[in-house]
């Protein structure tokens, strides 16, 4: 009896070894024409920016944003909650309905320059994971590049996959909209 649990341990150990090897990574690289300093301070942390990005630039059918904590060169919190507009596959609908919304909640370390998040969505949140980390490095006297990685991972069986890359695909469209709309409200303000 013992060996049968230590393999089934073992196999059970392997499979979650392997989990962390199945999510899937973004990373993306933008250009913007304010310091690191300007882009955390008179972008990201504006909420009329954000109201506007996600808006009318994403199409989002709603945004709250519940808490905003920190001012510039302080520790930051944010938590805000979002109701993307897509369409969904038809296996996800099954799963969650037409609608899905996520709460995003997020720390900015003035020390390191580095925004962590978690995004939890409203339907499925144990079986869907999402988080990332955004940062900025310099680009000459006025310029920054902002990083941005994501890590999602869909534990559903039979259709995790199917979700994880309809979640990918939407997740690389915003960060190309975001850059878009972000470059934008930048040289209206210059």
């Amino acid at each position: 009896m013992a060996p049968a649990n230590r393999l089934r341990r073992s196999q059970r150990e392997r499979l979650r070894a392997t989990e962390d090897l199945l999510a899937t990574k973004i990373q993306t690289r933008d250009h913007f024409a304010v310091t690191p300093e300007q882009f955390w301070d008179e972008v990201f942390f504006d909420e009329t920016y954000n109201q506007k990005l996600y808006t009318d630039a994403l199409g989002f059918t709603g945004l709250d944003i519940q808490k905003m904590e920190g001012g510039p060169g302080e520790a930051r919190h944010r938590v805000m909650v979002a109701e993307p507009k897509s369409e969904m596959p038809a296996v996800m609908k099954k799963i969650v309905g037409n609608s899905l919304a996520y709460t995003e909640t997020g720390h900015f370390d003035p020390k390191t320059g580095i925004w962590n998040y978690r995004v939890v969505t409203n339907k499925v949140g144990d079986k869907v994971k999402i988080g990332g980390k955004l940062w900025c490095e310099p680009k000459g006297d006025d310029g920054c590049i902002r990083i941005a990685e994501v890590e999602i991972e869909v534990k559903i069986f039979g259709v995790g996959g199917t979700i994880e890359k309809f979640i990918e695909k939407q997740t690389r469209e915003s960060y190309e909209k975001t850059a878009t709309f972000t470059n934008q409200w930048i040289a209206e303000r210059a």
